[in-house]
Parts: structure tokens; C-alpha cells; sequence
């Protein structure tokens, strides 16, 4: 210890010195814990450690790592502690400009290095950050190729700034979930998403997506109508049918209940099949004085199956393309997550996503499925679509063993009507795929035998993109060729 002070003219003047170690023992053993026999250390290992913590990494698990290299913790000279501080003066360093200047300089950047990056901020009256979108150049051309149908979505990642990230989800030719833009939003009304549709269609060159599926917001509803108005809007029905037990727990046959709505909504295949079975369900358990499903069936266009089947939706029937979206930017997003740090993990996310499709990609182009069937459609789709969406015309095909055609009849010049019966299929909980029941019903094919086109009552064609098994033994039963 040394004592000094300065004096009258300047001067320093010692005090007091003492030369022997007053506190501990100086023996090597702990040289690890005095800083400067460690910064070299720290100094060696910082690259690695930005590396990883940028990919979502913890501090924990670094320095367990990196221990690990040095066989063990007792002989890596850098404590935990000390790599987390390294990590915290990074970030104060960098939130000198504050994180909504720091976020504005990182859009400016993108930008400069490709036009193509879109973004846009608002204010509120006090000139804080209200309001936040972007859409980066990969999602605008995906959108050209993948926009016919999204799923929009503000339920995930309200971060400390409690600003909702909300995503722009469509489905690309592999059947994977697709980003085609994203928005962080101060309040989840009708003015907030107006103003983000409005500039996110304005991004995309002003064409509006023919379908945009939702959860049942009524501030979406009264923008997407306003914004959008020629776009099919569709609610998402694992949400509704998810506030099942919370409206109708209460009823003493709830079990019953529930099987009977779930029947009517998934069993019927035409408007009036739904109309029927809902009536008789309604009536069956004196149903109609619930307010709750009353408003559904007001709303019914918006969210029963049989009034959507009219329009392709690339195979999507809920929110789940987003959720799938959601879980994946889990590995890069946390709800502390900063302002500053969020686009910057947001363009790490998009450069994985584009990874796994280009994998794809190379799979589609290297690996053909054997066919399953001796059907001649299934020739013709192993040809033109993807690996994965050509597994799904397979499954079709394996499903048509149990199909079986039991009437025809003629109803017009060249037009046939087939009556097709086929096993319901239901989704084991366990292994998630659909599996046949012992119940059967009948569909309804019609066949035009001069031009070889077909429309089966399921429109599986139509709302996916993929043939049916009713369609196909209609086509094996007329001998159609490729």
C-alpha cells in the first residue's frame, strides 16, 4: 500500500508505505482472480465470446464451453462473472445513441447495401418511437412467387419496450412457413394495423394478397376491410374452437356437446351439410340462447370450413404457420431482447430460413420418391412438384385403397357424377398423422369424360393444390392416361 498527497506547490508528498502483503497469501493459485494476470485471457477469448452470444448462446454455457478447452474451470483463468461484464460494457457502449438512433442506423445501413430493404418508422406526439416495420429484400421477392395467402399475427415477443412483434407468414413451394414481413406495433387497434397494412402493400408494389388469414380481432377485421377490401379474410379456427371449454364448460353433456360442433364443422363438406349439422347439434342440447355461438354462426363465413373451400389457401387451416414462424425465432428472440439487437438477430434468423430453403431446393433436385401406386397421376405430379408436396399427392394415393365407387350417374352431355365412399380419416394425437375410422360417407365427383377434368365435393384440389383420392379412382375408373 502506498499513501501520498499533493502539497501547497504542487507536489507530491509520500505519506505512508507499507510493503508486505496485509490481505493474502501471494501464491499462484489465485492469480486467477487478480485482473491483471487474467486480461490477456479475457482479451484471447472475446471474439468467441461475442460469437456466441450473438447466435443466443448464455453466458453460462460459454464459459462452460470454453472452461471445457482449458480441462476444467479451475484452470481457465476467466470467471463468468467476468465475461458477462465484458458483454454488458458492449452493450452500454452501444446504447450511448440510444436503441430507437441505434435501430434507425441499422435500417439505414441495410439499406445502403440493398435498395431493396424497405422500412419505416412513426413518432408519437412526445417524439418516441411509436411504431416500427420492415421487409427485407429475400421476403419482397418471395412475396412475387409466395404471396397469394398469409397469415398476419401480433401475439409474439412483446419485448421490454412491450412492442408486440408482429409477422407476415406465407407457405413457399416446399410447404415451409415463409416471412414476407414483419412490424413492431405500440397498440393492437384498428388506426396501428391500418397503417401497417397500408405501407406493407405499398412495399410489395401495391398488390394485395387474394387471402390473409387471422385470429378473431375485431381491429384487424375493421382494417383488413378498409385496407384490403377484395381480400378473402379468414379467422383462425384452432383459436375459436380453443375457447370451447371456457364457453361451453359449464354444460353438463360439455363432452357430447363439443363431438357434435366438432362433427358439424369438419365432417360437412357442403354449406348445407354444415347448415344441418349445426341446427341438430343446436337443438339437440338447447343451445340457442348461447350468445357465444350465436355470434359464430352470425360470423360463420369467416372461419367454418365449407365456405372457404371455394379458394386455394396453400393448405393452411390456422395460425399455425405463424406459430411455426414464432418458435423458430425463439432461438434468436428473447423478451429482453433490445431494440438495437432485435434486427440485427432478426436478419441472423432470415439467413438460417434461406439456408433450409436452398436444402430443400438441393433435395428436390437431387432425391425422387418411388412411386407408391400405379396410378398414372402420380407420375405426372413426381414430375412437377417438390419433394415434400409430392409426398402429400402419395398420401392421397395410399388413402385411396379405401376408397370405393358405389353409384354414377349421367348428369349432362359428357358429365358423369360419381358417388365415391370413402373411411373418415381423424389425426392421431400420438404420432399426428390421420389415420382411417370405422365410419364411412359418401362424396359426390363429377367427371367430364371429354375434356378429363374432375371436381370432387372435398375441393381438396382447389384449397391446396393437391389431388384427391376421390378424384383418383374416379380417373383409375375411366382408364385416364398421363
Amino acid at each position: 500500500m502506498l499513501h501520498a498527497k499533493v502539497t501547497i506547490d504542487g507536489k507530491w508528498q509520500i505519506r505512508n508505505v507499507v510493503l508486505q502483503h496485509q490481505n493474502h497469501e501471494p501464491v499462484p493459485s489465485i492469480s486467477k482472480y487478480i485482473s491483471m494476470f487474467h486480461r490477456e485471457d479475457l482479451n484471447a477469448v472475446r471474439r468467441r465470446l461475442f460469437q456466441h452470444h450473438d447466435e443466443g448462446v448464455s453466458i453460462p454455457q460459454i464459459h462452460s464451453a470454453l472452461a471445457a478447452e482449458r480441462n476444467g474451470v479451475e484452470n481457465f483463468p476467466v470467471s463468468e462473472r467476468q465475461l458477462r461484464n465484458v458483454v454488458d460494457k458492449e452493450k452500454r457502449l452501444k446504447m450511448m445513441e440510444g436503441d430507437a438512433n441505434a435501430m434507425a442506423a441499422y435500417f439505414h445501413r441495410m439499406s445502403t447495401d440493398n435498395q431493396n430493404f424497405f422500412h419505416l418508422h412513426r413518432l408519437d406526439a412526445d417524439e418516441r418511437l411509436k411504431d416500427v416495420m420492415w421487409v427485407d429484400a429475400r421476403s419482397r421477392a418471395a412475396y412475387i412467387e409466395f404471396g397469394d395467402v398469409v397469415c398476419f399475427d401480433s401475439t409474439y415477443l412483446t419485448n421490454r419496450y412491450l412492442l408486440p412483434f408482429a409477422n407476415f407468414v406465407g407457405v413457399n413451394h416446399h410447404g415451409q412457413s415463409v416471412l414476407l414481413g414483419c412490424a413492431l406495433i405500440s397498440h393492437e387497434d384498428a388506426e396501428t394495423f391500418e397503417w401497417v397494412f397500408t405501407n406493407w402493400i405499398s412495399c410489395m408494389g401495391g398488390k394485395a394478397p387474394s387471402g390473409i388469414q387471422t385470429d378473431q380481432d375485431a381491429a384487424m377485421k375493421k382494417a383488413i376491410a378498409k385496407v384490403m377490401p377484395n381480400t378473402r379474410h379468414r379467422w383462425c379456427l384452432w383459436h375459436i374452437l380453443n375457447k370451447l371449454p371456457l364457453k361451453l364448460g359449464g354444460y353438463d353433456k360439455y363432452d357430447e356437446i363439443k363431438q357434435a360442433l366438432l362433427r358439424a364443422i369438419y365432417d360437412s363438406y357442403t354449406v348445407e351439410e354444415f347448415e344441418s349439422s349445426w341446427k341438430e347439434a343446436i337443438d339437440a342440447y338447447n343451445l340457442g340462447e348461447n350468445a357465444w355461438l350465436k355470434g359464430l354462426y352470425q360470423e360463420r363465413e369467416w372461419w367454418i370450413p365449407p365456405y372457404m373451400k371455394d379458394m386455394f389457401w396453400a393448405g393452411m387451416r390456422s395460425t399455425q404457420r405463424v406459430e411455426s414462424m414464432n418458435s423458430f425465432f425463439d432461438k434468436y428472440l428473447k423478451k429482453q431482447t433490445r431494440l438495437y439487437e432485435f434486427v440485427q438477430q432478426y436478419c441472423k434468423a432470415m439467413e438460417r430460413r434461406a439456408e433450409d430453403e436452398k436444402q430443400a431446393d438441393a433435395e428436390s433436385a437431387r432425391f425422387c420418391h418411388q412411386l407408391v401406386s400405379d396410378f398414372p397421376i402420380e407420375r405426372v405430379f413426381q414430375k412437377i412438384y417438390t419433394s415434400a408436396k409430392f409426398v402429400e399427392v402419395q398420401q392421397e394415393c395410399m388413402k385411396n385403397l379405401y376408397v370405393s365407387i358405389v353409384g354414377c350417374k349421367e348428369v349432362d352431355e359428357n358429365v358423369l357424377e360419381y358417388t365415391v365412399e370413402d373411411r373418415v380419416w381423424v389425426r392421431d394425437p400420438n404420432t399426428r398423422k390421420e389415420v382411417p375410422t370405422r365410419r364411412k360417407r359418401e362424396y359426390e365427383v363429377k367427371y367430364n369424360s371429354n375434356s378429363y377434368e374432375a371436381w370432387c365435393v372435398c375441393k381438396l384440389m382447389e384449397s391446396s393444390g393437391i389431388i384427391c383420392r376421390h378424384i383418383i379412382a374416379v380417373f383409375e375408373k375411366n382408364d385416364v392416361e398421363e
